[in-house]
């Protein structure tokens, strides 16, 4: 490596070997193959602050314990999360079935009802099949024989009453000599005389002796005859009450049992117990709806006559008789844990169907059409869901927040909707809400919503990334194994273990950190499916490293078109890049572009030119305003380390203009703020600065040289373009120090290293790094301050202070 001695001052730039720019896997079979992964382990080992947070909050016993779980989407958030719940909901016994039924004790209302899990979905079956016994049942014991007899006697009783109440009237008549005949609706009397019956216009043939008796007594029996009819209406009630009092009598000898019947398999409370007799009450008070219903049963000709309106009619009053299974547990096993990421207000809350065929006053036909929501269903137990989802419709957060905090649901549809309002009682609510999302969204919720805290006290982070040891790669590979592992079975290819090591160095490749793993599992499973399709393609009948290799060198080339194109202007020189020789003032830096999911190191010149003046450093970009507040910070920092360096006793006036050429677009960050100053010093010194190395990395005031992001596709980027240009073999790239621990470069570029025909350089402090770039020394001040004269700091000085007389003298004249 490069060492410069200047006296005491020990600069030293350090290069990097081949095997410091990767870092290798290796997995042993032993262990890999020892046991399938456990997710919950996985957690613990790839997860530890989320497992932990999450185990605790699914084991705090207080109200309004809710849990907010962030992180990067694709780390497998829902995943675990899921599998965290349905452990605990193991423990919890399946929640009671919900039944909706008529509350029979006022119209239009219903209540729940409550039964152990998997018997709802039988009492609905057992109601409905009442229903429809009772419907075909009804009609046949009230046209029968018994009930007939039963029937007919009430009619003779009648009659008898009737035949009683006109008794005085025809006694009357047969000693008055009058005759009564009953017709359909009245009584004609008539005057016996001899064999004659004579109606009262003809008696004018009897004498006026006659006449007078015979209308006398026609007076008589007639107010007789209305006298016994003011006791028909009397009897007329008293036999529909009988009839009424039999037809309950007779529907409840044929009812009672089958209530009895389902009391004995349902009534496991009062309250069911208590539906059932009042449902009993309502069949009876309601029986004609039976016999219409029925007719085509009972009379063998359906009639044609009815209208829609009766028919519609007809159907709503038997939906007093309906019960609606808004719960069905049958199929579970513990309470229950449910996932929905595109929540909407219908799914959470609830919704009705078929509300086209119910008019306004059909009310209980809605509610017996309503949907359990997602918060009924997950009653008891779990219910997650994406806070994105939430968030984007302004009406569900208020109605969550309000059924969370008062650990109810209340059906209040506004009065501007278009729904037409039915009633369901309050819903009862104890379910833990699990909410997925980022970081953002929880502390944006934290700061509009005062009461959010009250509710969310679980707060779960899942790491994005962590340590990279030999346990977590073992884990880590496990893990992908047991995910893959059906693919495997369905494509019928075999998964080498070397493939799995790759994609644990591409884990850390994406980290950016041989140290560290990136934790995103769906970003592995992708690109192990895309291996899959590869090994396909080429007839490979395993997936192994060079499988996954391949698989990112074609990912690389379908997703590289803009890379290619930005590339592709230094490469036909019309960006113009220097790969060889040396320039006063003028160095190669490295810039980051990101595009989508695709991301490329690009390297750009930097210039700069000074001259006397009192201007300071000028910023080209930030003058055009094409630079950002972190760029231009960087540009004030290097006016920071001037002053400090070289104007500790005295002030120099110059005018320096820094610019990155040829770029057209924003520029931000101060990555570049270290190639910046070299190209400000170069000027200064007028020393030539090699154009084969290019700089990347951030500056402080006091020369020290921090690390910076992207290393690795920097890197790569400009070793593309030299290849292209072809490698002279002292191209290189000069780092921070502290980024060193950052490279997983490519096979490329190690195998360039390792042959000497690209080198890879870093430094800890901008003079290191003047050193190798001028190949001069920097010079060490004597005892009164001053440098050797053809040193890098002495011709500096020099310079500034020859501009600072010029501008003096100028001044002067």
């Amino acid at each position: 490596m490069p060492v410069f001695y200047f006296g005491t001052l020990l600069l030293m730039v350090k290069k990097l070997s081949a095997d410091q720019l990767y870092r290798f896997t290796h997995l042993h079979p032993d262990a890999f193959y020892a046991k399938e992964a456990d997710i919950y382990e996985f957690m613990q080992h790839f997860h530890p602050r989320a497992y932990q947070s999450l185990n605790f909050g699914l084991h705090l016993k207080r109200n309004q314990n809710h849990i907010f779980v962030m992180g990067e989407s694709g780390v497998g958030r829902v995943g675990m999360t899921k599998a965290m719940l349905l452990r605990a909901a193991k423990k919890r016994p399946v929640p009671d079935d919900v039944v909706l039924a008529s509350d029979f004790s006022e119209a239009n209302k219903t209540q729940y009802l409550y039964f152990p899990a998997g018997w709802g979905y039988a009492f609905k079956q057992a109601i409905e099949e009442l229903i429809t016994q009772l419907k075909t049942q009804l009609p046949v014991v009230f046209d029968g024989h018994a009930y007939q007899l039963r029937s007919q006697q009430l009619e003779n009783e009648l009659a008898d009453k009737q035949e009683e109440a006109l008794m005085p009237a025809f006694e009357l008549a047969d000693e008055l000599g009058v005759e009564i005949t009953q017709q359909e609706n009245n009584f004609i009397l008539k005057a016996v005389v001899g064999d004659q019956r004579l109606s009262a216009s003809e008696l004018k043939q009897l004498d006026e002796t006659q006449q007078k008796h015979f209308h006398e007594a026609m007076d008589k029996v007639e107010a007789a005859l209305n006298k016994g009819l003011t006791h028909f209406p009397f009897l007329q009630h008293q036999y529909l009450d009988a009839a009424k009092k039999l037809n309950t009598e007779v529907a409840n000898e044929h009812i009672s049992p089958l209530i009895e019947a389902l009391k004995m398999e349902f009534g496991k409370n009062e309250q069911i117990c208590q539906y059932l007799d009042d449902l009993q009450n309502a069949i009876v008070a309601k029986l004609h709806l039976f016999w219409d219903q029925n007719a085509d049963q009972v009379t063998a000709v359906q009639t044609s006559e009815s209208s829609m309106e009766e028919l519609l009619a007809e159907q709503q009053g038997m939906s007093i008789f309906e019960v609606n299974l808004l719960v069905d547990h049958r199929d579970l096993q513990h309470a229950p844990v449910i996932y929905e990421q595109h929540a909407t207000l219908p799914k959470l809350f609830g919704y009705t169907i078929n509300s086209a065929q119910a008019n306004a006053t059909d009310t209980l036909t809605l509610a017996m059409n309503h949907q359990a929501g997602l918060l009924q269903q997950a009653n008891g137990g779990y219910l997650m869901l994406n806070i994105q989802a939430i968030l984007k419709d302004p009406e569900i957060w208020p109605h969550l927040k309000a059924a969370l905090m008062t650990k109810k649901l209340t059906f209040d549809i506004p009065s501007s909707s278009s729904v037409v309002p039915y009633h369901l009682p309050d819903f009862p609510l104890e379910v833990t809400l699990v909410l997925v999302g980022q970081p953002v969204h929880f502390y944006a919720l934290l700061e509009a919503d005062s009461e959010f805290s009250r509710l969310f006290k679980v707060q779960v982070e899942f790491e994005v990334e962590l340590e990279r040891n030999a346990e977590h790669e073992l884990t880590l590979a496990k893990q992908l194994a047991t995910e893959v592992a059906e693919w495997q079975d369905q494509e019928h290819l075999q998964v080498d273990i070397s493939a799995y090591e790759r994609l644990v160095e591409y884990a850390s490749h994406q980290a950016e950190d041989e140290g560290r793993l990136y934790t995103n599992k769906a970003m592995l499973r992708d690109l192990m499916a895309e291996a899959f399709a590869y090994a396909r393609a080429n007839e490979q009948e395993k997936v192994t490293r060079s499988t996954i290799d391949a698989t990112l060198k074609q990912r690389e080339f379908h997703t590289g078109l803009m890379e290619d194109a930005y590339h592709q202007g230094i490469i036909e020189q019309q960006v113009l890049i220097s790969l060889e020789g040396s320039k006063v003032g003028q160095v190669n830096g490295l810039t980051y572009i990101s595009l989508g999911k695709q991301s490329f190191g690009q390297p750009v010149r930097i210039t700069a030119q000074v001259s006397a003046g009192d201007e300071g450093i000028l910023d080209i970009e930030r003058e055009v305003e094409m630079s950002g507040p972190i760029h231009s910070k960087g540009v004030l920092i290097l006016e920071g380390y001037l002053r400090g360096r070289y104007m500790r006793t005295k002030a120099y006036g110059f005018t320096a203009s820094i610019v990155m050429e040829q770029t057209y677009e924003g520029i931000e960050g101060d990555s570049a703020s270290s190639a910046e100053l070299l190209a400000l010093l170069s000027a200064l010194a007028d020393a030539p600065l090699r154009q084969d190395i290019a700089v990347t990395g951030s500056v402080n005031q006091f020369g020290e040289i921090q690390p910076i992001g992207g290393a690795i596709e920097k890197i790569e980027g400009y070793f593309k373009i030299c290849q292209a240009r072809g490698l002279t073999g002292k191209q290189g790239v000069l780092i921070p120090h502290l980024n060193e621990r950052h490279l997983m470069l490519n096979e490329a570029v190690r195998k360039a290293v390792a042959q000497g025909d690209f080198h890879i350089y870093s430094m800890t402090h901008i003079e290191e790094a003047l050193a190798l770039m001028t190949g001069l020394e920097m010079g060490e001040a004597d005892a009164e301050g001053h440098y050797p004269e053809n040193s890098l700091n002495g011709r500096i000085l020099a310079r500034l202070a020859a501009m600072d007389d010029k501008d003096d003298e100028e001044k002067r004249h």
